[in-house]
């Protein structure tokens, strides 16, 4: 049968954490493609039993050139579903098996997400509560999606994508160039809500974030402070670019000036700031379609009907079982 799903995992150094990955999934005799997008100081290198795409970028001197490798990256998927994992953590395929599962019954949704929990490895195991905590995104209009996933904000990181929706969302960043980690995980978000309506459940065992060094902790800035930082003069008028544009082309609206509102509440609300005027809001978006010729012309090159396929594999995924069989075995 071909697989519905491909796996993408980008490195940026730590090759020892990515062994440790894809020996995890080699265990579980992983039957997805896994494409491996290298952005390190020294290429990986490493052989397994499992179908892996490697290419190597360069390095990730900022997250412009993350963008471009992942970019990259995902015009080599072929599959209708698409995950990206970071490399130093573990997934559990009977988990995430639930989750193709669900997206091929329920060609509504655009994601769908379980439960990622914190697991400390040394010097003993320890499983920790959810990173993520919101409900799913379920409200039949796409405005009103939007806005709870602006207001309710969970990262997608971690979710199972349709894969013509990811492929367009890093093409559209990397046209643009973006260094803005903010702009990255705010547009992907409010994007994947635009399309579909947004699985979030806590219930199987599916994702395992092993805290340690990020590699990105010097390279980020907290949404809190995003209105303070160099980005945001042009991140500001791309983010509405980039949502209005999509919106339209799927629902034939404009809905730019009630999504940055409910944008700037949020910004102005987690900053304990007053809220921007009348000036602000026309100049904010008037600016935004400087952005629209680039923008408009990497949405032409995508279909964004739902790519159908069939699949009802059904399995028990349970946090214990997992650390047991996998992490602790």
């Amino acid at each position: 049968m071909s697989q519905p799903l491909t796996l993408i995992v980008p490195l940026l150094d730590r090759h020892e954490l990515t062994d440790r990955s894809l020996l995890a999934l080699q265990k579980q005799r992983c039957e997805y493609k896994i494409i491996v997008a290298d952005g390190s100081r020294i290429p990986f290198s490493g052989s397994y039993d499992l179908d892996i795409e490697y290419f190597y970028n360069g390095f990730d001197e900022n997250i412009a050139q993350y963008m471009n490798k992942m970019h990259k990256a995902m015009s080599m998927v072929k599959t209708p579903l698409s995950m990206v994992f970071d490399n130093d953590d573990i997934i559990d395929l009977k988990g995430i098996r639930n989750g193709i599962s669900f997206l091929s019954e329920n060609e509504e949704y655009s994601t769908y997400q379980n439960d990622v929990r914190p697991i400390q490895i040394e010097p003993e195991i320890k499983l920790e509560e959810s990173i993520y905590t919101q409900k799913s995104i379920e409200q039949e209009a796409p405005r009103d999606r939007l806005f709870d996933v602006i207001e309710n904000f969970n990262s997608f990181n971690y979710a199972i994508f349709r894969s013509n929706i990811v492929k367009c969302f890093f093409e559209i960043l990397d046209s643009l160039k973006n260094d803005d980690f903010q702009l990255f995980q705010k547009s992907w978000a409010y994007v994947s809500a635009v399309f579909g309506k947004c699985k979030r459940l806590h219930n199987d065992s599916y994702y395992y974030f092993i805290p340690g060094n990020s590699i990105l902790q010097n390279r980020v800035h907290k949404f809190s402070s995003w209105v303070d930082t160099r980005y945001w003069k042009s991140s500001c008028p791309q983010i509405i670019s980039i949502v209005g544009n999509l919106y339209e082309k799927i629902y034939e609206q404009d809905v730019r000036e009630h999504f940055f509102r409910n944008f700037m509440n949020e910004i102005c609300k987690k900053n304990n700031l007053q809220f921007v005027g009348e000036d602000y809001i026309d100049i904010a978006v008037s600016t935004s379609y400087v952005y629209d010729a680039q923008i408009q012309e990497t949405i032409s090159r995508y279909s964004f009907k739902t790519e159908k396929f069939a699949y009802s594999i059904s399995c028990e995924a349970k946090h214990d079982s997992f650390i047991r069989e996998i992490i602790n075995g």
